[in-house]
């Protein structure tokens, strides 16, 4: 652990060592200790967990589906599962992380996870392979909820909304590679060569989480498991005007992305014309906007401020998806025109979920892990309830694809005008310093 310490970086070496000691510091003038360089790298690792399990076995989904007997549609659902999941597993994990802390949480999550996997992967029936991915899910779930309550710990003002930025650009290297480890797992065999590979890159998750992340919440500040305490938090929280619009932001931005992703095998290969290969050049096109969208507004929404980025950024991903929706419906989708246009909504989408994130945190400081569970259970189900909708029309056009998805960015700009107006008549609520 003590190579580890020594390249954390910042303020958070102190909180590498269980965060007793920067965070003592810290409470004696009402300041978080500050996020380390190291551990945010960490944090951006974790980020990446549901993106490599969820978007891994996309590029095999009709040999899948073959295999098993069932339909692309029924296929789809392994995606569907593993987001819902992700969804309510995230509620449970809030409670927990503010209870039993950070650290132990996450690694009972990706032990989870791992276990998971190994029955994914051994799976005989779509119905056994669905009901495997829903428990990833829960498993998955663990790596987003702590690393943003962990951001939230001992994050400064000034950090957060790069840190969640980052974190963001982070999320974007798991769909970068997955598709391509995935292709490259097919070759041994099918689809079941990717879970196996699934299995070991979960176990490394897990054994890097051990070595180097910290616990980072207060004893003073962790609260009983209690089942009245979980229901006023949540209500706490779904009363404030200003966290549900911004959470609906995010989540929105989030859905819109999804239908792409759950999309983008059958829209590559049947209405593109392009194999394999060419659906993870496609992939990667579109991982790549997301990830330069992300670090690109970390320096803006530190000078503009996150507000005014989420705003801008809704603007492109709504104009975007119309222009793709116009290709789409008057048949003049090219590879051209789709990958400009999903990577301008790409990029814009990212900075949607950053700096919505950023807004959302910020009225939940009273109880992060319940405030990043909220708004991750809004994320995930919205996007699991929403990707399905780019195949309701077979698999031979994009243009339901492209109305969801700019449906859903409007929507989320909508939402992010009534977080706004809340925000200027009620104050955050103060965190719970007890």
């Amino acid at each position: 652990m003590n190579a580890v310490r020594r390249i954390w970086g910042g303020r958070a070496d102190a909180a590498s060592n269980t965060g007793s000691t920067a965070v003592a510091a810290a409470k004696g003038n009402g300041e978080n200790p500050g996020l380390g360089r190291g551990l945010l790298l960490v944090l951006g690792l974790l980020m990446t967990v549901n993106p490599v399990a969820a978007n891994m076995y996309l590029a095999a989904l009709g040999l899948m589906a073959a295999d098993l007997g069932t339909t692309i549609a029924g296929a789809q659902f392994a995606l569907t599962g593993f987001l819902l999941g992700v969804a309510f597993g995230q509620l449970i994990v809030g409670a927990l992380a503010d209870s039993l802390g950070r650290r132990r949480v996450l690694l009972a999550g990706l032990t989870l996870l791992t276990l998971a996997s190994i029955e994914v992967a051994l799976a005989p029936s779509i119905e056994l392979l669905v009901a495997g991915r829903v428990v990833q899910g829960l498993g998955a779930a663990a790596s987003v909820v702590v690393a943003r309550a962990i951001v939230a710990d001992i994050a400064t003002e000034a950090q957060k909304a790069s840190a969640f930025s980052l974190l963001m650009g982070m999320l974007a290297v798991g769909p970068l590679i997955a598709p391509l480890l995935g292709t490259l797992l097919m070759q041994a065999g099918g689809w079941r060569p990717i879970f196996v590979g699934l299995v070991v890159i979960s176990s490394l998750y897990l054994f890097v989480a051990w070595r180097t992340v910290p616990e980072t919440l207060r004893p003073e500040r962790r609260t009983p498991v209690r089942f009245t305490r979980l229901l006023g938090n949540y209500r706490r929280l779904a009363g404030d005007g200003a966290y549900v619009g911004n959470a609906l932001a995010m989540a929105l931005g989030f859905a819109a992305m999804s239908v792409h992703v759950s999309a983008s095998s059958f829209i590559a290969q049947d209405v593109l014309g392009t194999d394999e290969w060419g659906f993870s050049l496609l992939y990667i096109c579109y991982a790549a906007a997301v990830m330069l969208g992300s670090w690109a507004n970390a320096p803006l929404s530190t000078r503009f401020g996150a507000r005014r980025m989420l705003v801008v950024a809704q603007a492109i991903a709504i104009a975007s998806t119309a222009a793709l929706v116009v290709f789409a419906a008057t048949g003049a989708l090219n590879p051209a025109n789709f990958v400009i246009s999903i990577v301008l909504a790409s990029g814009a989408g990212s900075a949607i979920l950053a700096n919505a994130t950023t807004l959302a945190v910020g009225r939940a400081a009273f109880a992060a892990g319940s405030g990043a569970a909220l708004m991750g259970f809004t994320q995930f189900a919205l996007g699991s309830l929403i990707s399905p909708v780019g195949g309701v029309a077979g698999p031979h056009t994009a243009v339901p694809m492209a109305v969801a998805m700019c449906a859903c960015f409007a929507a989320s700009l909508l939402a992010g005008a009534a977080g706004s107006w809340w925000e200027r008549r009620r104050p955050a609520p103060p965190a719970d310093t007890r």
